[in-house]
């Protein structure tokens, strides 16, 4: 399964992405919302799930999520941030419960168990803030 994980912290990328590949995951990574969707447009399909940070320079986790989502909408979307994130979260309007959600730091361990119970969930995208969105997601 492949996880495009995106994050503008060179050493959670690497740590995120050194656990994930261990567990057998394949692994392409982006640092911001132009690399995010230059990858899903280079290889599509095959990625069946995005880990993004929140609190992103420019474009939030949020907008990419959005922007991938439009594009491939079965795609799983898993957000991680530390408190800032979880703010943001708050500022939009958008609760923690309504979205897949793991909060820093946390274990390897428990990212690695998260994104099994993300891939796994049946859940239907409840925290697309806008009638925009639903429609062109065709929901």
């Amino acid at each position: 399964m492949s996880l495009l994980l995106v994050d503008d912290e060179p050493v959670d990328i690497a740590v995120m992405q050194r656990s994930l590949e261990r567990a057998g995951y394949d692994i392409l990574v982006a640092s911001n919302y132009d690399e995010a969707l230059a990858q899903l447009t280079a290889h599509g399909s095959e990625i069946k799930m995005l880990i993004t940070d929140i609190s992103l320079p420019g474009r939030t986790g949020l907008d990419i999520a959005r922007a991938c989502l439009q594009q491939q909408p079965e795609l799983k979307v898993l957000f991680v941030s530390g408190w800032t994130g979880a703010e943001f979260l708050d500022y939009v309007g958008i609760r923690k419960e309504d979205l897949h959600f793991l909060p820093r730091p946390f274990r390897s361990s428990q990212l690695i168990s998260r994104v099994r119970k993300v891939a796994d969930s049946t859940e239907q995208i409840s925290w697309l803030d806008t009638d925009s969105d639903k429609a062109a997601l065709g929901a």
